[in-house]
């Protein structure tokens, strides 16, 4: 710059206007000069408006999260699939075997509960139980030579059945029982173990999810053909995976209601377990075995005697009766 002119290239670079004290402390000017005719005004944000402007685009951001979503559209239901693979890796694992004095309900679901962990392990636990069980069924009939072995396609159905009934029809009806059990204590002004808490509907669910978890590997299990084995199999999976349930719901009851609902929950899960075996994988009786077997040779005896009776009638000739006591 010569002679108070600008060349250009002077012109290319960043101007600031000099302002005098009073206005310092309250706006703040700044020029662009990219050697245009003009210079064009960058901003003039004074300190408060800016604050203003800011807080309130921030109210609507958030109120636009806030917007309840309508029950028909998708949306609503992505919040119960917000979860990841660690979260649900996690998860399974701690709903298998209790640790210590944490509280999986609490440590682990509550702050964020999700339906997709435990409507896969719903799904992989009907089918585990499906080929396991149709195992099962070929191991003790291999060695018969009357029965034939086919694929039972019905037990996807009857699995089915079950598991859903109990993973979501259960915690249905023992959230509505802890409603009522509350709304009791609260009305004889008893104080409760944990007042500041109360478990959720979607969060029993994914409880009930997860903790049936234990059960697909030990489906596999049971196809052993050997009676106190699979007794034992249901006896620890209970212990493990109710021991869990146990420790996540019993601060959430009252007092004096704890041994009820502790029968109830370990006895459901229990004949969860026993049912489970006994209908897909329990090992035949030999007693059973020898009635079927007696039951087969005396229609085969009496088949025989009817195609005797038809050859003697047919040709006249004397032929040897069978004589059969049952």
């Amino acid at each position: 710059m010569e002679g108070g002119r600008m060349n250009s290239r002077d012109q290319q670079f960043i101007s600031f206007d000099n302002y005098s004290d009073s206005s310092a402390g309250t706006s703040a000017q700044m020029n662009v000069d990219l050697g245009l005719p003009n210079q064009q005004l960058f901003g003039h944000l004074q300190s408060n408006a800016t604050a203003d402007g800011i807080m309130q685009d921030f109210n609507e951001i958030s109120g636009q999260k806030d917007v309840p979503r309508s029950f028909w559209t998708v949306e609503y239901y992505q919040k119960f699939f917000n979860v990841d693979t660690n979260d649900v890796l996690e998860r399974i694992k701690r709903s298998m075997i209790p640790h210590g004095v944490d509280n999986y309900l609490l440590t682990q679901i509550r702050q964020n509960p999700d339906l997709y962990g435990p409507f896969w392990i719903c799904i992989t636990l009907i089918f585990a139980i499906a080929i396991s069980g149709n195992l099962a069924n070929y191991f003790q009939s291999v060695n018969t030579n009357n029965y034939h072995w086919k694929y039972e396609f019905h037990i996807v159905s009857y699995a089915a059945v079950c598991i859903f009934l109990y993973a979501w029809l259960f915690p249905i009806i023992l959230w509505i029982a802890l409603k009522w059990s509350k709304s009791q204590q609260e009305s004889l002004d008893v104080e409760l173990i944990d007042p500041n808490t109360s478990v959720g509907l979607l969060e029993l669910l994914c409880l009930y999810g997860y903790s049936l978890t234990i059960y697909i590997p030990v489906a596999f299990l049971w196809t052993i053909q050997i009676g106190l084995l699979q007794w034992s199999l249901v006896i620890v999976a209970t212990i493990l995976s109710g021991g869990v349930l146990l420790r996540s719901l019993l601060p959430l009851i009252p007092g004096k209601q704890k041994a009820v609902y502790t029968a109830v929950i370990l006895g459901m899960h229990l004949l969860l377990a026993a049912g489970f075996m006994l209908y897909f994988f329990h090992v035949p009786s030999t007693s059973m075995h020898s009635d079927v077997t007696v039951s087969t040779t005396i229609k085969t005896l009496r088949n025989t005697k009817v195609m005797s009776s038809a050859g003697y009638k047919s040709t006249g000739l004397p032929i040897k009766s069978l004589k059969l006591t049952a």
